[in-house]
């Protein structure tokens, strides 16, 4: 017998957090999050997303296991400003049948027509501005941080259920000695002379003003990404709660600001990759040895992500997105990392795909994210 059951005691909660530590305990490539961060993630009280959204979790339970699990999502931010009845799901994990799979999905897509709706996209946890995306390409490594890793049954899973592809988000791999290349490394140097002519000066941030250069850097965050598929913009507490979380992993160097006339008009972030160390942590959970293989393996972090880069719309075609890219690699290089991963960047999204190809960059994992349409269910939960 398979029961799908809400995850409301505090109990299930950690069951549901933990699930996937058991489903991936043999994968080499596995890298578990920490334990406090998948807590604070779901948290109701304390997610500032769960303020003006809403979201079930819920738990497949075989034989008194866990054997599958999902979040269904509300994103009333999405559906006031796209007119779009979606609700959105995540946190998908489940053990190798389909059947499982059906049920759990079949009570989203339950919960959703109660809520009024009438499609289903993800996997979003909770939304783009967080990890999402199905692997469909690119099991042969490990995920770095903040970024996804699943079964490669899922992607067979989700379009037996119905579901079609939305769209592809895609990771390069890069490393410094691209920037080498004699072509780049005077483009660069025009570049540079160029923005320095027309006043735009590239910094670090500066965490000792943190509270106005987070609100500066909130407003090109959100003006950059506003055409992007499926974004939606951070309001100040989402922001400064996400700010604050990469605080604890990053230097002012390894986000920098581009601006002109006190205004920010472009930035970059990367993020050592921490995923070299957690690999080593299967649990996730930070007891005194753990505390003790973070503090060791740190110098030996030697890969990063570029987690987000953006330019507003009127300052593109200035070379200033491959200036950044220039300067948080020598940043990069400064600590010790001199390899990098990029994503994610959207298929449609032509401009910086050439970018990253002319950076030297190699595609390397493909990510997909699926919709379901529901009207076209005639009553029934799924296929």
């Amino acid at each position: 017998m398979i029961a799908v059951i809400k995850v409301r005691s505090c109990r299930n909660l950690g069951r549901f957090i933990s699930f996937p530590d058991r489903l991936y305990k043999d994968d080499p490539n596995y890298v578990p999050e920490l334990r406090i961060v998948r807590k604070m993630i779901l948290d109701r009280k304390k997610n500032p997303f769960l303020e003006h959204s809403k979201a079930e979790f819920f738990m497949a339970v075989q034989d008194r296991k866990v054997v599958g699990r999902i979040a269904v999502i509300r994103n009333n931010i999405h559906i006031r400003q796209t007119g779009e009845q979606c609700g959105f799901f995540g946190f998908f994990e489940v053990v190798e049948d389909y059947e499982i799979a059906k049920r759990l999905i079949d009570q989203a897509v339950m919960w959703l027509k109660n809520e009024k709706l009438d499609c289903l996209i993800g996997p979003e946890n909770f939304t783009t501005n967080d990890s999402c995306g199905i692997l469909v390409s690119g099991y042969d490594t490990p995920p770095v941080v903040m970024m996804p890793y699943n079964k490669p049954y899922y992607e067979e899973f989700l379009t037996r259920y119905g579901f079609q592809k939305e769209i592809d988000l895609y990771s390069y791999s890069l490393n410094h000695l691209s920037f080498k290349h004699n072509y780049l490394k005077t483009l660069c140097h025009r570049i540079k002379s160029n923005l320095m002519d027309s006043g735009i000066n590239v910094r670090p941030i500066q965490f000792g003003n943190q509270e106005e250069e987070i609100s500066r850097l909130r407003e090109v965050y959100n003006l950059a990404n506003q055409d992007n598929w499926g974004f939606i913009p951070l309001d100040e507490k989402e922001f400064h709660e996400k700010a604050m979380q990469l605080k604890q992993l990053v230097t002012e160097e390894l986000i920098l600001v581009a601006e002109k006339d006190s205004r920010f008009i472009g930035f970059v972030v990367a993020v050592p990759d921490i995923n070299q160390i957690l690999i080593r942590i299967k649990s996730g959970k930070l007891g005194l040895f753990g505390l003790l293989q973070m503090f060791w393996h740190k110098r030996k972090v030697n890969n990063s992500r570029i987690l987000i880069l953006g330019v507003l719309e009127e300052y593109r075609n200035k070379g200033i997105d491959i200036y950044l890219y220039e300067k948080i690699q020598e940043n990069l290089k400064a600590n010790g990392i001199f390899r990098c991963e990029a994503c994610y960047v959207l298929e449609n999204n032509e401009t910086m795909n050439a970018i990253l190809e002319k950076l030297g960059g190699e595609r390397i994992k493909t990510y997909r994210i699926y919709r379901y349409k529901m009207k076209n269910c005639n009553g029934r939960n799924g296929p």
